[in-house]
């Protein structure tokens, strides 16, 4: 919320939808990190949410902007919000897989 805050000065009343949609984006993200195994309904209810919040933010006119959301300002800001939430918990995950290796990578 505080890098929203930074990249939102002038814009505040975007804020919401870019927060809101980074936060979106987050967690599917962080689901999608966490599954070990894939299986179709996993998957198809990834896309069922995506779908559902892409349907939503045009059909909601009066709470999101829909040509701010087309914009290319919304997007380089979701992204880069997504991007550097997501990007340290991966990195860890990175990193405890090199220096703590599953017990099946070492006796092989």
């Amino acid at each position: 919320m505080f890098g929203a805050l930074f990249l939102f000065e002038e814009q505040f009343l975007h804020i919401g939808a870019i927060s809101f949609t980074a936060l979106i984006g987050t967690e599917l993200i962080m689901v999608a990190l966490t599954i070990q195994t894939w299986h179709m309904v996993m998957v198809l209810s990834i896309l069922f949410s995506l779908i559902t919040y892409t349907a939503s933010v045009f059909v909601l006119k009066s709470t999101f902007n829909r040509e701010f959301i087309l914009s290319w300002d919304f997007v380089w800001k979701t992204l880069s919000l997504t991007l550097v939430s997501c990007m340290p918990i991966y990195i860890m995950k990175f990193l405890r897989k090199i220096f703590n290796p599953p017990t099946y990578s070492k006796l092989t």
